[in-house]
């Protein structure tokens, strides 16, 4: 029978220890990468800055001096899943949104809107996405829905959401005698421009 020497049990316990340590630095790191906390005031407020929407293949934009988005945050301080919703912005407040031919417009929410953080901060700015937009657009003999999402970038530092991609659409047969003027169409791209503050808005890992 071979004797099992100090030298092999060391060994042993030294990789023992490895595997242990590996482990316990393991779980943590996997929780905060799937992981995110919101915290913030109730009601959040983005207050809009810039905001256009651009009717890509028509080339018709939409400018608006004042477009804020309002709700909650849900469970505000508690962790929750990568794309888990952060909160719900049931609130659109728009004015003096114009086009140059259909003149004054008007953006009413058609239903409440969702926020969420897809994935890991790196440094203060964590990937996130608004959900669920919906609006009904209105101009002179001009009316139609817009349906889809906006992703984006949020920086805790500064509260600050920049659009970075959109899979609006234009989501109904537009109606009026102006849109066709407009060239605005069914199933069409609509990009965002322009950017929100959410002051108070933190987001921790996990």
């Amino acid at each position: 029978m071979k004797k099992i020497t100090s030298r092999v049990l060391t060994g042993l316990a030294a990789g023992a220890l490895a595997v242990g340590t590996v482990a316990a630095m393991s779980a943590p790191a996997q929780a905060a990468a799937a992981d995110y906390t919101p915290t913030g005031p109730n009601p959040v407020v983005f207050v809009g800055s810039n905001v256009s929407f651009t009717a890509d293949d028509a080339g018709q934009t939409l400018t608006c001096e004042v477009f804020n988005l309002e709700g909650s945050i849900s469970n505000s301080g508690t962790s929750r899943a990568f794309g888990a919703s952060a909160g719900t912005l049931d609130n659109l407040d728009s004015s003096g949104c114009t086009n140059p031919i259909a003149g004054d417009t008007t953006v009413q929410p058609t239903g409440a809107w969702d926020v969420a953080i897809t994935g890991a901060e790196v440094g203060s700015v964590s990937p996130a996405v608004l959900r669920n937009v919906t609006a009904f657009v209105s101009a002179a003999n001009c009316d139609f829905n817009v349906a889809g999402a906006v992703t984006g970038n949020f920086d805790d530092s500064t509260g600050l959401f920049t659009p970075t991609g959109s899979s609006l659409v234009i989501s109904d047969n537009p109606v009026g005698f102006v849109c066709s003027i407009l060239g605005l169409a069914q199933g069409q791209s609509v990009s965002v421009d322009g950017s929100w503050t959410a002051a108070g808005l933190t987001i921790t890992n996990p």
